[in-house]
Order: structure tokens, then sequence, then C-alpha cells
């Protein structure tokens, strides 16, 4: 990505020279001054594509790794709540009490005060 960038912001100077060399006098140079300006129309058309797809390209894996990272991370949840709902019902099938959810989930000190 970088090299193609560079490759863009290097036509610049070629575009400049490419002006100044217009000629203004005879129909062989001025045919052959159109054929150099389209293919610095096309090299940098081409350049710009290539910079775009490149972007794009990235965009798109970057998204997929999200994706994925996203995946995992959903499915060690569903994991772990499938893990904790076993084992209630291991509890309950051996035949302790319920533990309810404020019992491990409150802060110490905070299960004291009213709700």
């Amino acid at each position: 990505m970088t090299i193609l960038f560079i490759a863009l912001v290097a036509m610049i100077p070629v575009a400049v020279l490419l002006k100044r060399a217009v000629p203004v006098e005879g129909d062989e140079a001025k045919q052959m001054w159109l054929r150099l300006a389209g293919g610095y129309v096309l090299i940098l058309m081409g350049l710009l594509s290539a910079l775009v797809w490149v972007v794009l390209k990235d965009i798109r894996q970057s998204l997929e790794r999200y994706r994925v990272a996203h995946r995992r991370a959903f499915e060690e949840m569903t994991e772990q709540i499938r893990e904790d709902y076993r084992r209630r019902q291991q509890r309950q099938a051996d035949g302790r009490p319920k533990q309810t959810p404020s019992d491990h989930s409150d802060p110490p000190g905070r299960a004291d005060l009213p709700n």
C-alpha cells in the first residue's frame, strides 16, 4: 500500500513535466504528446485502482478478523452459560439449595444495602 501511495505521489512531478512539454506547433509532436498524456492517465488510473483495491482488501481482512474474534468470544460466553446451567441443574438434582445470582455477584459490603 505504501509503494502504491509513493508511486501516486511520484506521478505529480511527471504531470508537471508533461504539462510543460505541450508542443506549440507540429501535428506529429502534438500526437506524441497526446499519446504520452493518455499513457500517463492510464498509469495514474491503474495506480489509483490498485490502491483502492488494496485498501478494500485490508478492510475486508480486518472485518474478517473482527468477526472471527467476536464469534469466538460469543462461543466461549455461550459455553460458560451452558456450564453454569449444567452446574445449577446438577446442584438441584443433588438436593442442594439453589444459589441466587446475588449470592456471588454482589461485591462485599453491598449485599446488606436496601434495593
